[in-house]
């Protein structure tokens, strides 16, 4: 039993030591009535080594329901010295097939897509990433929650 016990404990302990690069990891709730097109979601990170790539995902938490394969985001990132770029983000949800590509049981699908491959983040600070649904629909239904993974990779050379 005392063996069991600590092959649990050291498991966990090494699970949790494998995401020290990421920034920001989070959902948020949205919600029950849908994801209105005027609804921002907002996060924000620090960046204390500038000299790295970064990975920027898109965390998505839908209905099995959600009536689209595909979602459009409009993403903006604001730097450290206050500029920012805009991004418009196309998502494909489903295969032809109709078979969701997340992940989960039941009702619930989760989705984490990288949306900025090997993003330079050169300036050391704050960076506010806004988040916003743009397929053009007042509300888009069955979105539970969404949110942002930016992940530190590896150095620029």
């Amino acid at each position: 039993m005392k063996r069991y016990i600590f092959i649990l404990l050291a498991a966990g302990f090494l699970a949790s030591g494998c995401n020290s690069n990421v920034l920001v990891d989070s959902f948020q709730t949205l919600p029950e009535e849908g994801w209105l097109y005027q609804d921002i979601v907002t996060d924000s990170f620090e960046v204390t080594e500038p000299g790295f790539y970064h990975q920027v995902s898109a965390n998505l938490r839908l209905k099995s329901d959600y009536p689209y394969a595909n979602i459009h985001l409009a993403v903006s990132i604001t730097y450290p010295d206050s500029t920012t770029s805009d991004y418009k983000v196309p998502i494909e949800l489903a295969e032809k097939s109709g078979n969701w590509v997340g992940s989960g049981l039941g009702d619930v699908i989760t989705f984490q897509v990288p949306i900025l491959h090997r993003k330079i983040l050169n300036q050391k600070g704050k960076y506010t990433v806004t988040m916003a649904q743009d397929m053009r629909l007042e509300s888009l239904p069955n979105i539970v929650s969404t949110g942002l993974r930016v992940e530190q990779q590896e150095e620029i050379y």
